[in-house]
């Protein structure tokens, strides 16, 4: 896994909570950061990954699958 500049937790988080919680951190970053950000296997994985795609600026740039939750490593650009 690739470092970053800080980290999210939003595993138990249900959708679309995970989502807005995520876009809101996200959005007091400074451009160029990397965000960690843990989230749940199955729906919730899908749908913030839809949501986050949409926002511009917002790339996952890694993306790593646990047991039962993943890790995504989230790249704010200008």
């Amino acid at each position: 896994m690739s470092q970053f500049d800080q980290k999210l937790d939003l595993l138990g988080i249900p959708c679309p909570q995970n989502t807005a919680k995520a876009l809101i951190f996200l959005e007091l970053q400074e451009f160029g950061s990397k965000t960690l950000i843990l989230i749940d296997d199955g729906e919730p994985i899908k749908n913030f990954k839809e949501s986050l795609e949409l926002e511009i600026g917002l790339s996952i740039i890694e993306q790593t699958k646990e047991e039962n939750y993943w890790q995504l490593i989230v790249l704010k650009e200008e």
